[in-house]
């Protein structure tokens, strides 16, 4: 299965209408995800959306379908919307995530089994969140004009939440991701 799994998924698919049904059915989950855990500060799972979408859609999908997310998510979000450097560093973080799931299926190869396969995406994951992070967290006090040490006590007040944000991703995608990923091939191949 694995990287071949997804290679052959995404020749498969093409341009072809069923990859933009799939694009749009991860850019809805993601939406209504996200929305389900508004309330919980720094846990969601739009960061995990977005790269099942590369994963198993391909790098060039999962870059277009985690953009597209964040851009309706942080876009229409009825807590409040993202505007300009932010919202555009919130896009550029979640078609990273999209990015490294395409990646994730080439390294991990064939096997959905062991140390290898859970690594690369419980790194991945990591990888995507920590640069989200950075650059939504920087974003702001350029925007707005800070200086640097404005920026600098800004970046310290957000680590917090950074961190539980990683610890949450972590545990998503180590916990959800990791067996839910082999499950969707194996339905989605068989379409």
């Amino acid at each position: 299965m694995g990287g071949e799994m997804a290679m052959s998924l995404e020749t498969r698919l093409g341009r072809s209408p069923l990859l933009l049904t799939r694009m749009a059915a991860f850019v809805a989950v993601g939406i209504a995800l996200g929305l389900a855990l508004a309330a919980i500060p720094n846990v969601e799972l739009v960061t995990a959306v977005s790269f099942m979408s590369g994963f198993l859609l391909g790098a060039r999908a999962g870059v277009v379908t985690g953009g597209l997310i964040e851009a309706l998510f942080a876009g229409f979000h009825p807590l409040g919307s993202s505007l300009g450097l932010v919202l555009i560093a919130q896009m550029a973080g979640m078609a990273l995530a999209g990015l490294l799931g395409g990646v994730a299926a080439r390294v991990t190869g064939p096997s959905r089994r062991g140390i290898r396969y859970a690594a690369s995406i419980v790194l991945a994951g990591a990888v995507a969140t920590i640069v989200f992070d950075a650059l939504t967290n920087l974003a702001f006090p350029v925007m707005a004009g800070f200086s640097r040490s404005q920026t600098l006590v800004t970046l310290a007040a957000g680590v917090p939440f950074a961190a539980i944000h990683l610890f949450s991703n972590l545990l998503i995608f180590g916990v959800i991701v990791r067996p839910l990923i082999p499950r969707l091939e194996r339905v989605w191949l068989a379409s």
